[in-house]
């Protein structure tokens, strides 16, 4: 049998083909370094909105309360680097608390609809890769991050 070189050419156009796609790796997400205080006001949605947070914002320090006098104490007690708000909520867009949210410089307030986190539904990983963008975006340097800065 003889073997010819024409075989050969073909046999690499086939091959490239027939080449399998490696598959891409999941991304990792790391959200440790970030401080986020929601205020759930519909008690019936707080738990699933923690896990769905927690579940889109793995590692990240979050606080949920379910009352805006909660969220005020918090806020000015602790520092945060966002707040998390529901403005469909009744009374939610119209509150001190986010008032108070949009005079703060330092803080980035981000508005989400709760009942469409919702992490049990399969649909929403498409919504959830662009919340993950808003947290993912630079907010407003934090103290620790200024501290830093200040020392090199």
């Amino acid at each position: 049998m003889v073997k010819l070189e024409e075989d050969e050419d073909l046999l690499d156009d086939y091959e490239e083909e027939f080449k399998e796609d490696k598959p891409q790796p999941l991304p990792v997400y790391d959200y440790k370094s970030r401080r986020i205080l929601v205020w759930v006001q519909e008690r019936e949605l707080l738990q699933m909105v923690e896990e769905s947070l927690a579940y889109l914002l793995p590692l990240a320090t979050i606080r949920i309360t379910d009352s805006e006098e909660k969220a005020i104490e918090l806020s000015e007690n602790e520092e945060w680097d966002t707040y998390v708000v529901d403005l469909m909520e009744e009374h939610v867009s119209t509150s001190e608390f986010v008032k108070m949210a949009n005079n703060n410089p330092d803080v980035m307030l981000v508005a989400l609809n709760y009942p469409k986190l919702n992490r049990e539904n399969e649909q929403n990983e498409v919504y959830f890769e662009p919340l993950r963008k808003l947290f993912d975006s630079e907010g407003p340097p934090s103290l620790s991050q200024m501290e830093n800065q200040e020392q090199i």
